[in-house]
């Protein structure tokens, strides 16, 4: 076996066991394992992908950011990762809320059936207080899934009448 099959052999064993305990919610576990992986092999679109989903979640936004721009780079093609740099972007809020509106389109031309992305449109024009754009990108999230939890509470936030 050469070093390079070593290398991805590692990576493998040491990202699989990472996604376990990120399943478990043992995340200190699954931040040692995914960094271990990381470190056989950086250039692994789902190790980065998933250290900036526990960082960004942490709160710790730039790392995230940086973590999923390096996936995006590996698999350009990951809705979810576009997704999820938006919505860091969205979260760092100002002029980065352009930022996250131009990963939103990346997103939309490879999956327009994500109700996360008119989510997010809705909340950045919330954010900015357009308030009536907001409820229109939010009622479109619900009808690409009336599931979706996070769009039906900033609606119902959005249509209370103000005290």
């Amino acid at each position: 076996m050469s070093m390079n099959n070593e290398h991805y052999r590692m990576a493998q064993i040491h990202r699989d066991r990472g996604k376990r305990h990120y399943a478990a919610n043992e995340i200190k576990e699954a931040v040692a394992e995914l960094t271990e992986a990381y470190k056989f092999d950086p250039r692994d679109p789902e190790i980065l992908s998933l250290l900036a989903e526990i960082y960004g979640a942490a709160g710790f936004i730039d790392p995230a950011a940086d973590l999923i721009q390096k996936s995006l780079r590996e698999n350009f093609s990951d809705v979810r990762g576009w997704i999820m740099l938006a919505n860091l972007y969205a979260q760092k809020g100002g002029a980065y809320q352009e930022l996250a509106l131009e990963q939103l389109n990346q997103a939309e031309n490879l999956d327009p059936k994500q109700s996360m992305i008119p989510y997010l449109r809705g909340n950045i024009c919330a954010r900015r207080g357009q308030i009536e754009e907001a409820k229109n990108y939010l009622r479109k999230a619900l009808e690409l899934d009336p599931k979706n939890m996070y769009a039906k509470r900033d609606l119902d936030i959005l249509n209370k009448p103000p005290e």
